[in-house]
This record gives structure tokens, sequence and C-alpha cells, in this order.
């Protein structure tokens, strides 16, 4: 009796330092995953700084409250919520701060409905996914007939914005006729501003697209027209410093998979009237 009650106490000691071996190894696992898992997800999520307008509407704009708002931000929050190893952040600022800002590594991303021309590319990346269609055309005072071409801008004043592709176009068809060269008048107006600088006369045109011009008639009066036919079609994209070709192709894959859903189209047929991801 004594032998088999000294075995039972034997094995019942066993079996409690094996379990407390056990539940300190289980504790251990435990903490050391826990310490991985929050050092691997402090180290993944990187802040991206994204420069963009305050005034361009309904593309990137302050609200009534001061808040960012408009097709820009509703697209890159979707692109953010879809890379997780990334946070972006907001830095709005004048159209002609945005490019100097990421020259000088201020900004990460730079987005405010950046068309491609020779020198933009010269200097920055960019995207390889477009994610809206420009077509850009000449719009005038409602009414006005003497404006049809580009040539019927000679000698005309056109309000252009500093480092916009608008100002990059025209400043071209400068260089090729500098003996009847248009007047470009560099300025970052306001929306309505420049609606009511096209009607009193103070510029004879700015370089627009259609569904811009029939936002800004809806918004201010029906005072302005686009005339003509189109004189230049591209794509937007989003723009990085030369190096930055892992912010580039993450984001990339992200604007794949929104048109591929349609979330990009849907986005655009909320803000800004209609499918203006492919087609103008």
């Amino acid at each position: 009796m004594k032998i088999h009650l000294k075995k039972v106490s034997a094995l019942f000691m066993v079996l409690v330092l094996a379990a407390s071996l056990a539940g300190c190894g289980s504790k251990a696992d435990a903490a050391g995953a826990a310490t991985t898992e929050k050092g691997t997800d402090s180290q993944k999520v990187q802040k991206i700084i994204v420069g963009t307008g305050n005034a361009f509407k309904p593309y990137c704009y302050l609200d009534e409250n001061g808040k960012l708002a408009g097709y820009e931000y509703e697209v890159l929050k979707q692109v953010d919520a879809l890379l997780p190893q990334y946070k972006f952040e907001y830095q709005t600022m004048d159209f002609s701060n945005i490019l100097v800002s990421l020259d000088s590594g201020k900004i990460d991303l730079a987005a405010h409905q950046f068309e491609e021309n020779d020198e933009r590319k010269q200097k920055y990346l960019f995207g390889t996914e477009s994610y809206t269609t420009f077509v850009l055309r000449i719009t005038v005072k409602k009414g006005r007939t003497d404006i049809k071409s580009i040539d019927d801008l000679q000698g005309k004043k056109v309000q252009v914005g500093t480092g916009g592709n608008d100002a990059y176009i025209l400043e071209q068809y400068n260089k090729e006729h500098a003996d009847k060269p248009i007047n470009l008048v560099y300025a970052s107006p306001t929306s309505e501003q420049q609606v009511n600088n096209i009607d009193n006369g103070t510029y004879d045109a700015v370089i627009s697209v259609t569904r811009i011009v029939n936002a800004l008639n809806k918004e201010y009066g029906d005072k302005l027209q686009t005339v003509g036919d189109p004189i230049y079609k591209s794509n937007t994209y989003y723009l990085y410093a030369k190096d930055n070709t892992k912010l580039q192709t993450a984001v990339d894959g992200a604007l794949k998979k929104l048109k591929d859903s349609g979330k990009l189209a849907e986005i655009s047929k909320k803000v800004l009237g209609g499918d203006y991801t492919t087609a103008d």
C-alpha cells in the first residue's frame, strides 16, 4: 500500500512539473509571437506624404470645414486601403508648389491631375496606371465667336497655371510661332475667379476640359463654352521622385485593382458626374 502511494505521489509530481514547464513554454511562445508581430507591423507601415492642391474643385480642394475633398482624395483613400504597408498623410498647397515640394523631398507623391509632357518626364517618375483622361480644349466666354482654334489665340491673353500642362503646351506653340505668340498670363485663381476673369474680359481664354467647364457653368452661371477641336489629349498620373520605383509599383498595382473592380469608375461617376477614367 505504501509503495503504491509513493508511486502515485511521484507520478503526480511529474505531471505537475510537466504542466508547469509546458505552461512556461506557452507563455514564452505567446510573448515571442506578439513581440514579433508588433515589431513586424511597425517596420512594415511607412508614412507617405501626398502633396495635392487646395483650390481645384472637384479634384482637390478644401471643403467648408477646411478639410481636403475631391476626386484625388477619394481615389487615394481607396489606394491607401489596398496598401497596408503604407499610411498616407496629406499636405495641401497651391498647385505651383506641388512639384517644387517633390523636388525638395518634402512630399513622396504628387497628386493634381498631372499629365505627361517631355519636360516632366525628364525630371520625375510617372506612374504607369492613369486614373483620369484629359482632353484639353480652348475655353472662352459664352457666345464669343472670334476664337475657334489655337491660332486664333495669337496676341490674346490666355491664363495658364504655373507649371501646368496648359502652360507647357502653349509655351511650345509660342516657340514655333515666335513672330505671333500667345500672351500667356501665369496665375492660380480660384474656380470662381477664373470664371469671372473670362466673363469680364480680363483674359480672353483659358485651357480646360469639357467636364470641368460644365461643372463651372452649373456652379457659377452659364458663362463659359469650349470651342474648336481638342488641342491636346492625355491621361493623368501620379508623380514620384525618379528613384521611388517601390512606391510607384505599389500604387500602380492598387490603381489597377480599382480599375478592374469598377471602383475607380464608381468614384469618377460619384465625384465628377461621369466615368472619366477611360474617356472624356
